[in-house]
């Protein structure tokens, strides 16, 4: 019998490795939302059946002050578990690699190209010098004769 599943390539030890911890970080970071979720609800619970009618407000700017400063750690795992992944890093790093290996070619063309019109033009210097002893000679044995 043919084997009709279609053959999956398999993944390096590195390649695994790196999965594996970016889906670590990403159910971290569930958990964490998870647990905000369920303590902020918690509190609000808390607030509604005991301190509503309480003419103190104090709960009420403990409970705001905890979820906004929570609120942003959230925000901060959230990035650091689904966008600022290694793989972004090295995205930046293969890009500025380019950008350098672009200047490095282009700089090593132009010292090329420096070099033949030097080259170019020293020939024909030492040529023209040449010629024009020759002819100084010429006009200075004319002159003697």
């Amino acid at each position: 019998m043919e084997d009709t599943n279609p053959k999956v390539p398999e993944i390096s030890p590195e390649e695994e490795a790196k999965l594996a911890k970016m889906a670590s970080r990403r159910t971290g970071f569930k958990k964490h939302l998870a647990i905000f979720i369920l303590v902020n609800a918690f509190l609000w619970i808390v607030w509604s059946f005991i301190f509503r009618d309480s003419s103190e407000n104090t709960f009420l700017m403990a409970i705001l002050f905890v979820l906004l400063v929570w609120l942003l750690v959230i925000i901060f795992h959230y990035f650091i578990a689904y966008k600022w992944t290694k793989s972004y890093k090295e995205k930046e790093l293969n890009s500025l690699k380019e950008i350098r290996l672009k200047q490095i070619q282009e700089i090593e063309s132009l010292k090329a190209e420096m070099g033949q019109t030097e080259n170019s033009n020293e020939e024909p210097d030492l040529e023209e010098e040449d010629t024009a002893e020759e002819e100084s000679e010429q006009r200075n044995s004319s002159f003697i004769d």
